[in-house]
């Protein structure tokens, strides 16, 4: 880790930067003096501690600028820029400007941009080797992968069910296996804000913020090598956009459903949210899911219970031909609350089925509430049947 910040004190904060981007790594490091003014330090992404602290793989880990607080929080991309400017005086009335509505959508179109392009700007530039001392990444060989989906997950309560094993087997994709917490199948009822949404980098009006529902368990699927992919797979998904729940289907076959919602949540992040509701309507009733958020937040210490919810970065989906398709979930870990007083009102039998009633009838075994972040969802792949490996990369327009 850099030691570039004020005095010999711990550092408040480490901007994690891309030494194979050319501009990146002379930019970032011009700028240490007036960073370690804040507190702040530098250090590369590449760094071998950065990659165990975030816990992405590489080219996640790569696609953005990031800042690692001291207390565990993360910013991505455009809120890193954001957060130093507002710690600067002179650059005070930029960051006021950077948060204006409309402006803060031109700020973020410009970075994102420029993370999308940064190599050939800087062989362009004839910066495509990294600085003295560092190793780069040649643009030819490493392509950056294009995100499908971009977004803002916020305020995520998690109601947490144990269930049957035997419950969820059929459910099981083939080329995964049920990922058991201390031997028990959980089952998690999951309320959240979907906000900023783009896919493939264009923002749709009107369907970009919105609320969304769902139920998933929990699986895993060991590659070769000896490492494992946790993921999740999803029962129900609720949403109150017809097209977004259409798109959703078409591209991972996911199962979607559009339907009227609701919710109270705060507009935007605090220490202290209160208390968080979503509701959705099947029919005339009106149902809900809701928590109290207690204490501070904080990161989950490493094989606890809150790491095991809240720390999975790839879905599965079984398609209509019985293969598999994954797809990576990038981002940080979560900041996250213990919860009291969960309540769970809802058509169990006509969302998820008959046999999903008897465990979500009851009080939850724990409840959650995470921070949320930036997301990047990836393209589809579907699972090679034989061998599980070498899975072939499936377009937006899959079925």
């Amino acid at each position: 880790m850099s030691a570039r910040t004020r005095g010999n004190a711990e550092p408040e904060g480490w901007v994690l930067y891309d030494t194979g981007c050319g501009v990146c790594a002379r930019w970032v490091p011009f700028w240490a003096p007036t960073l370690g003014r804040l507190g702040l330090a530098i250090s590369p992404l590449q760094a071998p501690w950065v990659a165990a602290q975030v816990g992405l793989s590489a080219d996640a880990l790569l696609a953005d600028i990031r800042l690692l607080l001291r207390d565990g929080r993360q910013l991505v991309g455009a809120d890193v820029y954001r957060y130093v400017m507002r710690h600067l005086w002179w650059a005070y009335p930029i960051y006021l400007l950077a948060v204006t509505p409309g402006l803060r959508q031109l700020f973020d179109r410009a970075y994102r941009a420029f993370a999308a392009h940064r190599l050939r700007i800087s062989a362009a530039c004839g910066l495509d080797q990294a600085a003295p001392g560092m190793t780069a990444r040649p643009v030819a060989r490493v392509p950056a992968r294009r995100a499908f989906l971009t977004a803002e997950w916020r305020y995520l309560v998690h109601a947490n069910y144990e269930v049957d094993p035997g419950i969820l087997a059929p459910l099981v994709p083939d080329g995964t296996e049920l990922d058991l917490w201390h031997g028990r199948a959980l089952v998690s009822v999951v309320g959240f804000r979907f906000l900023a949404t783009r896919t493939l980098g264009i923002g749709v009006p009107f369907h970009r913020d919105f609320d969304e529902v769902n139920l998933r368990f929990y699986v895993r699927r060991h590659l070769p090598g000896g490492d494992v992919r946790r993921g999740v797979v999803f029962v129900r998904e609720l949403v109150p956009r017809a097209a977004v729940a259409l798109l959703a289907r078409l591209a991972y076959n996911e199962p979607y459903r559009a339907v009227p919602m609701r919710s109270a949540v705060p507009d935007t992040l605090v220490e202290a949210p209160g208390r968080l509701t979503y509701e959705w309507r099947t029919g005339t009733d009106w149902q809900r899911l809701a928590a109290t958020p207690v204490g501070a937040p904080a990161v989950p210490a490493p094989g606890s219970e809150a790491a095991f919810i809240s720390e999975h970065y790839w879905g599965y989906t079984r398609r209509r031909d019985g293969t598999t398709v994954e797809y990576e979930v990038a981002h940080p870990a979560w900041r996250v609350w213990a919860a009291t007083a969960p309540v769970l009102v809802a058509d169990v039998t006509g969302l998820y089925g008959h046999a999903f009633a008897a465990a979500l009838s009851g009080p939850p075994v724990s409840t959650l509430v995470a921070e949320g972040s930036s997301v990047i969802v990836y393209p589809a792949r579907r699972l090679n049947r034989d061998t599980d490996t070498n899975p072939v990369r499936l377009g937006a327009d899959a079925v």
